[in-house]
């Protein structure tokens, strides 16, 4: 049989794998369209409930924050939707609030911290292309402290200090990245590495989680950018991914392994399924796949993984050592859809 001959007989074959994954593709997005939806709907329905009868994103309140009087729009202090600003500010609880002898809604925090809070909001409101990187408050090293307690209690931590995904791949290939109101959600149909970056500001991010949605494979991780060798995971190169390259690390469920510079340490009956998630806290100083820890720097005969006193020291230099938050940061490979469903800042930063 000619070559011709064999390319015309395998060429319906083609198209039809083509149609098929074509198909499977639109359904993935159509589930996803209904689930950002639905989660839409549900924070319409919450937010309706909350608000009060006559609340509007167009009125002007009057505040007293510590002594010092300011007005600002409510859609301004709504902006961070889960937020507990939102909810105190969303109309339900303006008869309940403390208020001072004028009748103004009494706050009780440093006007000097709470105003640079309330004007970074106001800049994003601003912000109609929501696209450009707006600064976060600057805050000198004596207030950060008082200024990220204030920010936490408020639930604003999240909306005054961004994060965004960074696709690290230097090839072209299809993926999407989208965001709700609490997580990331990813997909990517071939094997590609993403990068957890700060958005707006230098806070490194100390601990993440990622939840696995339609995953074929995913490792999560850590990799140290002074090291010029883990570019190679942007090369897509199949199961290279955080961890296989100098100076990363990263957990693998598939493989039922720790990996540290391409060298895996195994963990018994670690599977990867739809809905497994998996964190990874203090730079990779402790691991926990669906809530349960499987993997510590901290030697323990109660864990499933004893990484070697070698290695356990150079974790340490790469990873925990003071400043670390400059060169490491989060890194995630992977093939298939998955969430990043939470991460947090170290407040040293």
């Amino acid at each position: 049989m000619s070559k011709n001959k064999r390319a015309a007989d395998e060429l319906p074959s083609a198209f039809e794998s083509v149609s098929i994954l074509q198909v499977k593709r639109k359904k993935e997005l159509d589930e996803r369209e209904r689930e950002l939806q639905a989660q839409k709907n549900a924070f319409d329905i919450e937010m309706a409930e909350l608000g009060g009868d006559n609340a509007q994103p167009s009125d002007v309140l009057s505040l007293n924050v510590g002594g010092t009087k300011m007005a600002v729009l409510r859609r301004t202090l709504l902006l961070v939707p889960s937020s507990m600003l939102a909810s105190k500010f969303s109309g339900r609880w303006d008869d309940s609030m403390e208020k001072d002898a004028d009748g103004n809604i009494f706050i009780d925090q440093s006007f000097h911290l709470f105003e640079k809070m309330i004007n970074y909001l106001r800049q994003r409101a601003n912000d109609c292309l929501e696209e450009r990187e707006i600064p976060s408050p600057l805050v000198n090293d004596n207030e950060k402290s008082e200024f990220y307690s204030m920010v936490n209690y408020y639930g604003m931590t999240n909306g005054i200090y961004p994060m965004r995904i960074y696709n690290r791949s230097t090839n072209e290939i299809h993926v999407e990245i989208g965001k709700s109101t609490e997580c990331f959600l990813v997909t990517s149909e071939e094997w590609c590495s993403f990068d957890l970056r700060p958005r707006g500001h230098c806070r490194a991010i100390k601990s993440f989680e990622v939840t696995a949605l339609e995953c074929q494979r995913i490792q999560m991780g850590w990799v140290d950018e002074t090291i010029s060798d883990v570019v190679d995971l942007g090369r897509n190169e199949i199961g290279v991914g955080v961890g296989d390259r100098h100076n990363s690390i990263g957990l693998d469920p598939s493989r039922s392994s720790i990996v540290i510079d391409g060298k895996l340490h195994r963990i018994d009956d670690l599977q990867l399924k739809k809905g497994t998630s998996i964190r990874s806290e203090d730079y990779g100083n402790r691991w926990y796949v669906d809530g349960q820890l499987v993997a510590s720097n901290e030697v323990s005969e109660s864990y499933s993984v004893l990484l070697l006193k070698e290695e356990r020291v150079r974790i340490n230099k790469y990873y925990i050592a003071p400043r670390i938050d400059l060169y490491a940061h989060p890194v995630i490979s992977a093939t298939g859809s998955f969430k990043v469903t939470s991460f947090f800042y170290d407040d040293a930063t």
